[in-house]
């Protein structure tokens, strides 16, 4: 079961928000999802796993981020005919953070390394936070700025661009 208390904001938020907004104007779009502030293994069974797997493979999770429009059905997992949960989680999710459930079985199967997903809990967020400063000027070398910088363009370009 994924991590529940991180779905079941998504269900919320898509259902109680998105869907609404979207159903009214029509035109509401979710950038992207991106997993943070990790900590665990993601080769093992563990809330990180879980929670990143099921993100990257769920028809529900899927479901939840095509909430309000035609055809879907966040309650069941539908989507619009034709439309596959790969291509809605290809589109919001970042490659950064995206694994497919085929190199989830090479993980298991110990045919891949598992992924360190980048956006993972680092001091230096608290500490820059502390110091009143933006990472970017606390430690400019700091690893996970590129893909801050990633989401900054996905921002940018109205979605994650595959």
């Amino acid at each position: 079961m994924p991590v529940p208390e991180a779905l079941n904001g998504l269900r919320e938020t898509a259902t109680k928000l998105v869907a609404p907004i979207r159903q009214q104007l029509g035109e509401f779009d979710i950038l992207a999802t991106v997993p943070n502030d990790l900590s665990r293994r993601v080769d093992q069974n563990t809330k990180d796993r879980r929670l990143l797997e099921s993100m990257n493979t769920d028809e529900h999770f899927a479901s939840y981020l095509m909430a309000g429009y035609d055809g879907v059905d966040p309650d069941s997992g539908d989507l619009p005919e034709g439309t596959t949960v790969e291509e809605v989680l290809d589109a919001h999710i970042p490659p950064f953070a995206r694994v497919t459930a085929e190199e989830w079985d090479a993980i298991d199967n110990g045919e891949m390394a598992p992924p360190k997903i980048p956006i993972r809990h680092s001091a230096a967020f608290g500490d820059a936070y502390e110091e009143r400063q933006p990472l970017t000027a606390y430690d400019p070398d700091h690893p996970q700025l590129d893909h801050f910088e990633t989401l900054a363009r996905i921002v940018e370009q109205g979605g994650v661009q595959a």
